[in-house]
C-alpha cells in the first residue's frame, strides 16, 4: 500500500498542471469574447507553401492566393518549396506560372527546408522586399474576401491566423480535430486580449522579415517546426499575435491512419523540444511566468484526451484506495487518507472543468457544418488514433510524416 501511496501523489504531481490549465482555460472560454484588436492590410506578401511528397496539389492554393491577393490590391509573391526532387510536380507548377524552389536530398526535417528556401530568397531579396512572410500547407485553401479582410496589427511581428475545415469532417478523429481548431481559436484570442503567448500552428502563420528568421527560419532541431519557433520568438521578446480572421481552410484528413501520420512527426518532435526549447522556456519564464506556463501546456499538455485519460485512471485509482484503505483500517499505518484524497481531488477537478471548458467553446461556436457536434465513438476514434501515432513515432520519431498520400 505505501508503494500505491507514493505512485499517486507522484501522479497528482503530474496530474496538477492539466488542472491549473483546465482552469484557466475555462476561465478564458467563458470571460466576453474580445473585441480585434484591428490593424491595416500589408501591401505586399510573400506567400510560402512547403511541400513533400504532395505532388502539385498546392496549385488551388496558389491560384487562391494570386486571385485574393488581386482583388484586394496586395502584391503576393508566392514561392512552392519542394522538398525532394519532384520532376512532375515542379513542372506543373512552373508552366502555371509558380516559382518552384526544390530542395535535393529531401529532409530532415520541414524546419530544414524552411532554411534551405529562406537562403535562396535572401539571395534574390524577396523576404525583405516583403511586408510579412506566410506559410500554409499544400492543401490549403482561402475564405472568400481573404486579403481584403487581414489587418495586422501595428507593430505586430508575428500572427497566427484562424484555421477550420474546408468542408464537413467526417465522423472520428477528424470531428474531434474540427473541434479542437474551433478551441484553439477561441482560446488563442482570449490569450491575446490578456497579452499572453499564443502558439504557432505550422499553417496560416505569418512574420516580419525579421521575425522570420528568428523563427521559423532557424527552427531546425526538432520536426516540429512551429512549436520550436514558437519558443525561439518567445523568448526574444516578440509578442505572438492571435488574429480573428481572415480563415484559412484546411482540407478534412482521408481517414484516421492518415492523421496518425503527422500527428508521430508532431509527438516525436515535441519529445526533443522538451530539451532542445527548455532554454528559451526558462528565457520567457524569467519575463512573464504564466506566459511561459500557458505556452508549455499548449505546447505538452497534449493530445488532451491522452491527459483527460491519465486524470480518469488517476480518479479510479485513487478511490479504490480510499476504499482499501478504510476497509482496511491501514488510515495510520499508510499516512492517513490525505494523499488519495488529494489524488482524487486533483483528477476529478481536471475532469470537471475539462468538461465545463468544452462546454463553453461550443457555447462560444455554435454547431456550424464544419464544426459538429462530437460524440463519444468520434472521441474513442480519436484516441484510437493518437495511440496509433505514439506507436509510430517511437518506430520513426525524425521522420516528416504527411497526413496526405503522395498526390
Amino acid at each position: 500500500m505505501k508503494t500505491l501511496i507514493l505512485a499517486l501523489g507522484a501522479a497528482s504531481a503530474a496530474c496538477l498542471p492539466a488542472l491549473l490549465d483546465a482552469f484557466w482555460r475555462h476561465r478564458r472560454a467563458t470571460d466576453p469574447a474580445p473585441k480585434p484588436p484591428g490593424g491595416a492590410r500589408p501591401g505586399r506578401v510573400l506567400a510560402l507553401v512547403p511541400a513533400r511528397a504532395e505532388g502539385a496539389r498546392m496549385l488551388p492554393l496558389c491560384a487562391d492566393l494570386r486571385s485574393e491577393g488581386e482583388a484586394a490590391n496586395v502584391s503576393v509573391d508566392v514561392c512552392v518549396v519542394l522538398d525532394g526532387s519532384d520532376v512532375a510536380a515542379a513542372e506543373t507548377l512552373r508552366a502555371a506560372g509558380v516559382d518552384v524552389l526544390e530542395k535535393t536530398p529531401a529532409g530532415p526535417s520541414k524546419g530544414a527546408a524552411l532554411g534551405f528556401a529562406t537562403h535562396r530568397l535572401d539571395a534574390a531579396g524577396r523576404i525583405d522586399a516583403a511586408a510579412f512572410v506566410l506559410v500554409f500547407d499544400a492543401d490549403m485553401r482561402l475564405a472568400a474576401g481573404f486579403f481584403r479582410d487581414l489587418a495586422v496589427p501595428s507593430a505586430c511581428e508575428a500572427f497566427q491566423l484562424p484555421v477550420r475545415p474546408a468542408g464537413v469532417p467526417p465522423p472520428g478523429a477528424a470531428r474531434v480535430e474540427a473541434f479542437s481548431l474551433g478551441a484553439a481559436r477561441v482560446d488563442d484570442l482570449a490569450r491575446d486580449a490578456e497579452g499572453l503567448p499564443v502558439r504557432l500552428r505550422g499553417k496560416a502563420m505569418g512574420f516580419s522579415p525579421r521575425a522570420w528568421r528568428l523563427g521559423p527560419a532557424a527552427a531546425h532541431q526538432t520536426t516540429a517546426e512551429d512549436s520550436e519557433a514558437t519558443l525561439a520568438l518567445a523568448a526574444a521578446g516578440v509578442r505572438l499575435r492571435a488574429l480573428a480572421g481572415p480563415f484559412a481552410l484546411d482540407e478534412p484528413p482521408a481517414n484516421a491512419s492518415a492523421m496518425a501520420a503527422s500527428r508521430a512527426r508532431w509527438l516525436g518532435g515535441h519529445l526533443k523540444l522538451l530539451f532542445a526549447g527548455a532554454g528559451n522556456l526558462l528565457r520567457l519564464a524569467v519575463r512573464s511566468p504564466r506566459g511561459a506556463f500557458t505556452l508549455a501546456a499548449d505546447l505538452w499538455l497534449r493530445p488532451r484526451l491522452l491527459v483527460l485519460a491519465f486524470a480518469l485512471l488517476l480518479a479510479l485509482v485513487a478511490d479504490g484506495a480510499l476504499v482499501a484503505l478504510s476497509l482496511g483500517g491501514g488510515i495510520r499505518a499508510e499516512g492517513g487518507l490525505a494523499v488519495p484524497l488529494a489524488a482524487s481531488a486533483i483528477s476529478k477537478l481536471t475532469l470537471v472543468f475539462e468538461a465545463l471548458s468544452a462546454l463553453a467553446v461550443r457555447q462560444r461556436l455554435g454547431t456550424p457544418p464544419e464544426i459538429p457536434e462530437v460524440t463519444l465513438a468520434d472521441l474513442a476514434g480519436s484516441l484510437a488514433m493518437w495511440l496509433r501515432a505514439i506507436g509510430r513515432a517511437f518506430r520513426s520519431p525524425a521522420a516528416w510524416h504527411r497526413a496526405r498520400p503522395e498526390a
